[in-house]
């Protein structure tokens, strides 16, 4: 009996060692693709998901250091985090060198620390674009207004805006377009051309920080009339109408006035025929017809007789054949 004890002791306490040494080969995978991301200041440490043994959940731990003087320490929120991302924008400055590392846990079970390069907010943010771009038109010109890219913290940056415009029917990437450069969130692009569609973007910089952040969309807007150019399109055609019935006025008063002169400038000279010219330069030859046309054409067929009170001409014409001979008898009146 007394032997029994020892061996039954050693067979249960064999199997217990064995468990323990199954148990401390078990290794928990770390975590994979650990990278910080971080976008206008806002900080997050993410990393691949884990899965524990027998596919049971995990909690992760995360530690961090400043890189001149590294003490690794924990913040309250540090630890037993279920998910595969660690937010710590307020636990470190912008300007300060950080080092982070996590690693997974599962009860007892730890998995190998897994660090990160060397991070500064400062140098390695990213700058988004700036936020509620509105513009609006103003004759030739388009004031364009804007926020910062973020609020928090905003006072303590000072913000540069990059503004590049171009006619919308140039190619933004040509060297020939305008950008300007101010600190405040609104601007006024001047001295546009009429009527003609213009696009711009924004960027916002921290130069004391190095960092040029992302560029905004797109915007288009056409500008109008400058208030000029609407009074002088409203004006002049109805000077030009005037003008017009002034002269057409003034020249109605002229044809009027000078109706001769005109006709005799508007009509050709006329000119006689040149065989009919020839025949004028003869003088017998214009005797001879003259005397013809006077023998052969004119006839008289009528007599005519005028009396008067006192004296009482009497004119006989008589006619025989050719021959034409007038007759002017005068007789005293009876007394």
């Amino acid at each position: 009996m007394r032997c029994l004890g020892p061996l039954l002791l050693l067979f249960l306490v064999e199997p217990l060692q064995k468990t323990a040494v199954a148990e401390s080969s078990f290794h928990l995978p770390a975590p994979q693709n650990v990278t910080i991301v971080s976008y206008n200041f806002q900080n997050t440490l993410k990393w691949s998901p884990v899965m524990g043994i027998n596919s049971s959940a995990v909690t992760y731990r995360v530690e961090h250091c400043t890189k001149s003087d590294c003490v690794w320490a924990e913040e309250v929120n540090s630890t037993n985090i279920t998910k595969p991302e660690y937010y710590f924008t307020d636990v470190t400055k912008e300007f300060v060198e950080v080092i982070f590392r996590v690693r997974t846990e599962q009860g007892e079970l730890k998995s190998d620390w897994v660090e990160t390069s060397p991070f500064r907010a400062r140098t390695h943010t990213i700058l988004g674009p700036p936020r509620e771009i509105d513009a609006t038109v103003e004759a030739n010109s388009i004031v364009v207004s804007y926020k910062a890219p973020f609020d928090d913290n905003s006072r303590f940056f000072v913000f540069q805006y990059l503004i590049s415009y171009w006619e919308k029917s140039t190619n933004k990437d040509l060297p020939d377009k305008a950008v300007v450069e101010t600190s405040n969130t609104k601007y006024k692009l001047a001295n546009l051309m009429e009527m003609t569609e213009y696009c711009f973007h924004i960027e916002a910089v921290l130069h004391e920080k190095g960092l040029h952040g992302h560029s905004s969309d797109a915007y288009c807007k056409k500008t109008s009339f400058t208030e000029t150019t609407r009074i002088l399109s409203i004006t002049l055609p109805f000077m030009f109408a005037v003008v017009v019935l002034i002269i057409v006025f003034f020249c109605l008063m002229v044809i009027q006035k000078h109706q001769n002169v005109i006709k005799s400038l508007w009509r050709p000279p006329l000119t006689i025929p040149l065989h009919y010219e020839e025949d004028l330069q003869n003088p017998q030859m214009i005797v001879a017809e003259e005397f013809k046309n006077c023998a052969g054409e004119d006839r008289w067929d009528s007599v005519s007789v005028i009396s008067r009170v006192e004296q009482n001409p009497t004119v006989t014409n008589s006619t025989d054949g050719n021959n034409q001979d007038v007759h002017l008898l005068e007789t005293d009146e009876l007394r």
